[in-house]
């Protein structure tokens, strides 16, 4: 009879275990959710609350080195969300400029509980490449080492991983002076290889080529970024500068 009862007992433990993980996952799921959604539909105040979410989450659990990176990255969809709308290539109002500096200092968090955070890494450098198109120089010179210095730490951490290696193209591609067009695009080539579904490599590939002044060659990677993923807003932003002949 005792063990019946301790049997009956472990049972109830286990399910309100269960019940209290899956009930702590909800907010989780939830700021997910919303982070995907705000970012399809370009909706920035869902984004906003997908932000709320995933900080007040890293407020109540300071170890919890995730619920900062997604605020992070959270932050860093509204900048380009600001960016995408903007008339000019990026956004002037110094809204975006406002929450890359957020998304940086989330980041900072999140590294220093988890410092070998590939996924963080990758994100710091995306967020401080984009800074130094906020800023003007020689300010912007203040983010070249950090930048630098995130990207050595997620190639060390993950050499093989392709979206690092899509890091050294983009070093390459922002290198001084210029690389010839052909140097990026032959290195972004040999990525799409290893994944031919990655729409970020085709979209590189068609601004090199606007930079270079080919445009049908840039309309067409574009296009192909598009129909790999249909939620590639910067590609939209560019055919539609390229069709008005504006550039963008």
């Amino acid at each position: 009879m005792k063990k019946a009862v301790v049997r009956i007992f472990l049972v109830i433990l286990l399910v309100f275990g269960m019940s209290a993980v899956s009930l702590a996952q909800e907010p989780l799921k939830g700021a997910m959710a919303d982070l995907d959604k705000g970012w399809q539909n370009l909706d920035i105040p869902l984004l906003e609350k997908a932000v709320k979410t995933f900080e007040e989450m890293a407020k109540k659990n300071p170890k919890d080195n995730q619920a900062s990176y997604y605020a992070a990255k959270a932050y860093f969809a509204i900048v380009d969300c600001l960016d995408i709308k903007s008339e000019k290539e990026f956004d002037q109002t110094g809204e975006g400029d406002k929450h890359i500096d957020a998304a940086l200092e989330l980041i900072k968090t999140s590294l220093a509980v988890k410092e070998d955070s590939v996924d963080t890494q990758i994100l710091k450098f995306q967020v401080l490449r984009r800074k130094m198109y906020h800023v003007s120089f020689p300010r912007l010179m203040m983010y070249i080492s950090d930048r630098r210095a995130a990207f050595a730490k997620a190639k060390e951490l993950a050499p093989d991983n392709v979206n690092i290696q899509l890091l050294a193209a983009l070093e390459g591609m922002d290198g001084w002076p210029p690389p010839a067009p052909e140097q990026p695009v032959g290195e972004l080539e040999k990525l799409l290889k290893k994944d031919p579904k990655m729409a970020e490599a085709y979209y590189l590939i068609g601004t090199v080529w606007e930079k270079n002044n080919k445009k049908d060659e840039a309309k067409k990677n574009y296009e192909k970024a598009l129909g790999i993923d249909p939620y590639h807003h910067w590609a939209k932003k560019k055919l539609k500068g390229l069709a008005s002949g504006s550039g963008a």
